[in-house]
């Protein structure tokens, strides 16, 4: 393999790296759960499950790069001028190498995790692997498909809170069916906004993803309906934490998360008019991610304070 074409540069495209420290959040938000609701953090298991995380997101990313550039139709249009394999002239088989290498690594911290907690953490892991590889991998990828939005958002915005939850009461407390309820009914303002996220970046998209033999839930749906979900679960996600405090699950300080309504509507109303990857798709992103730190900041504070 020619190691020359691997810069910093190119390693940052293929891996998306800078947004990798958004993994962070996630965790945050699974060990406040974990001392709110069950007095603990072990905060070896957290970090090592992070650091497992983390690499594994960057060989996601380069991973989908590559089978996007194998599987692409359009190889005129994607393959050549957006996909970075096609624009920046890289080999194909040392991106294969690139991805294949990060996935061996970030298994390193995986592993001792287990041997520190046991075997569901395994079936956690061998769940989250899967995901990641098969989401762009396989004769039928999971970007490919319908249930590719709701695939994503549950296992950024639960699974992985689930396993920092787990990791934290191993041994000092039973996990049932009670913990993984609990859990979901808390992260499901996050899984909302993250799977409106998702939609809003396929519905971007729509056009070059029919080119490229993918039909995600916009596909189905069409634009004018996947806008119209959008707009019902930014509403349902961001009130959620109301639900939550009725219940007595969360912090009473959580539910001035709701406040931040207002301000993400209007911050994407310009996607609900033109959906477009350059033009408005950012706003989703940017208007969202308050609500991702303002939950979360809002819930920690509760949960430590």
């Amino acid at each position: 393999m020619n190691k020359k074409w691997l810069t910093w540069p190119v390693f940052v495209t293929l891996s998306e790296i800078y947004i990798a420290p958004l993994n962070i959040m996630w965790f945050i938000l699974g060990s406040a759960i974990a001392q709110y609701q069950y007095g603990m953090v072990n905060w070896i298991n957290v970090v090592l499950c992070l650091v497992d995380v983390f690499i594994l997101d960057l060989a996601v990313n380069v991973s989908d790069n590559y089978y996007d550039y194998v599987h692409a139709a359009d190889c005129e249009g994607y393959a050549t001028h957006t996909n970075p394999i096609g624009r920046l002239h890289l080999p194909k088989r040392g991106v294969w190498w690139l991805a294949f290498a990060l996935y061996v690594v970030s298994a390193i911290p995986g592993v001792i995790l287990v041997m520190r907690t046991g075997w569901p953490v395994l079936l956690f892991g061998i769940i989250g692997y899967l995901i990641g590889i098969f989401y762009t991998a396989g004769p039928y990828p999971l970007n490919a498909m319908p249930i590719c939005e709701t695939v994503v958002a549950l296992s950024i915005t639960y699974l992985i809170e689930l396993v920092c939850v787990y990791i934290s009461i191993y041994g000092q407390r039973p996990f049932t069916w009670g913990v993984a309820g609990t859990t979901f009914a808390l992260c499901l303002p996050i899984t909302l906004l993250f799977f409106t996220v998702q939609l809003g970046n396929n519905t971007a998209d729509l056009d070059e993803d029919i080119k490229n033999n993918r039909h995600t839930l916009a596909y189905f749906i069409g634009r004018k309906r996947a806008v119209k979900v959008m707009q019902v679960l930014l509403i349902a996600g961001s009130l959620w934490p109301i639900v939550n405090l009725v219940f007595g699950l969360a912090p009473w300080i959580t539910v001035l998360s709701v406040v931040l309504l207002p301000i993400m509507w209007r911050g994407i109303k310009p996607f609900y008019a033109v959906q477009d990857k350059q033009k408005t798709y950012m706003k989703v992103i940017k208007n969202t991610s308050l609500f991702y730190i303002g939950y979360t900041a809002l819930f920690a504070i509760g949960a430590w304070l």
